[in-house]
């Protein structure tokens, strides 16, 4: 019998040792993540004494040469201590790519805002802006395009999409003023009330995993707060929204218990500093410490006020709200040594694990009734 040997080219062999650092670096980055971040910003990296990794709000900057400055330097009137002389380079840098390996969405925002003049009777295009100075420009903490009030000018959005799952996505864009949206570096969608209809277009395209260039280039009819939404759906699936409204100034930041269950890590006003908040969708929710394997408290009606801890309002820590449910305190885990593993959300339950003593304990949290919830150890 004959045997054939392939031989690979050399830009295949550079794509799979590329991949192949990649997946060593990420790992990297999750062996560290667990050893050192996960108590403050949780095992999902959804946030607890410190702020969620994986949400569109990012205060100090959401790409690689920020997330790195913050490993490195720290957070100053912050937990988030400097790593600069804990880790190597390399080390700190598998963490941001750790990070970043898991975003999904809309990040690295800017915003750029401009006079109306020098745009009528000109078609929105990317060149078009290049051509002109901005009246100011920034990146959006918040990753998602918004004005202040009463702004008359035009507006572009530059930030990079962030796509787990390769499948076909299409732009989703009410009807105001006109919209012209490029996706790595075609238009995809572009309305002007100002036009007949049958100049409109919005294609339905294919999205592979992988980060993405997005630019929205819009202009209101009139001087007002912006009006324009638009929102990125993937077909047959999840959308992430474009567009929307500051978390700072006087918009309320409030978390409700919804259809399926949910855990939230921040720091309540007169709870412990590992305190797990778990919202039942019978709009119960139940405070464990797992720092003592204690619920402390149970509340019915009930829901989370982060606004007091929002970045430019205070320092204050979130608040717990709704009606105490009496005599729902109580011990879960009994021990002397406590360490949370992890917690996941099972459909309207939650399954919570830690390291008691040394040995692995799990307990999931459930809705009962209209207003209670029980316990079940596993």
């Amino acid at each position: 019998m004959t045997k054939y040997l392939t031989l690979l080219p050399l830009s295949a062999i550079l794509v799979l040792t590329h991949l192949v650092f990649a997946q060593d670096k990420t790992q990297r980055g999750f062996e560290i993540y667990s050893q050192i971040c996960v108590t403050c910003h949780g095992p999902n990296l959804d946030g607890g004494i410190g702020p969620s990794l994986v949400d569109a709000y990012w205060k100090h900057g959401d790409t690689s040469d920020a997330i790195m400055r913050s490993i490195t330097k720290g957070i100053t009137g912050t937990e988030m201590i400097a790593y600069e002389y804990v880790y190597s380079e390399e080390d700190r840098q598998a963490v941001t790519d750790f990070i970043l390996d898991r975003q999904e969405g809309n990040r690295q925002t800017m915003r750029s805002l401009y006079s109306r003049d020098y745009f009528k009777g000109k078609r929105l295009t990317p060149e078009l802006f290049d051509s002109v100075e901005s009246d100011s420009q920034g990146i959006l903490p918040e990753n998602f395009l918004y004005t202040k009030r009463a702004f008359d000018g035009v507006l572009r959005g530059q930030s990079k999409i962030f796509i787990k799952q390769s499948g076909k996505y299409r732009f989703e864009v009410n009807l105001h003023g006109r919209t012209s949206i490029w996706l790595n570096g075609e238009e995809m969608h572009y309305t002007n009330v100002e036009k007949s209809r049958d100049t409109y277009f919005s294609k339905q395209f294919q999205l592979d995993a992988g980060i993405h260039d997005l630019e929205v280039l819009h202009e209101e009819p009139t001087g007002h707060s912006m009006r324009f939404n638009a929102r990125l759906r993937k077909v047959g699936g999840g959308f992430w929204m474009l567009t929307g409204k500051s978390l700072e100034g006087n918009i309320p930041k409030i978390i409700r218990p919804g259809s399926q269950a949910k855990v939230i890590r921040k720091w309540i006003d007169g709870l412990p500093p590992r305190t797990l908040l778990v919202l039942l969708p019978n709009q119960v929710m139940v405070a464990y410490d797992s720092a003592s394997g204690q619920i402390l408290k149970a509340w019915k009606s009930a829901l989370v006020n982060q606004t007091p801890s929002l970045d430019n309002r205070s320092q204050n820590q979130s608040v717990a709200k709704g009606q105490e449910i009496a005599g729902a305190g109580g011990t879960v885990l009994k021990g002397k040594e406590f360490n949370l593993l992890h917690y996941e959300t099972k459909g309207d339950s939650v399954l919570i694990s830690s390291l008691v003593d040394g040995m692995n304990k799990n307990f999931t949290v459930s809705p009962e009734g209209t207003d209670s919830f029980t316990v079940t150890l596993q």
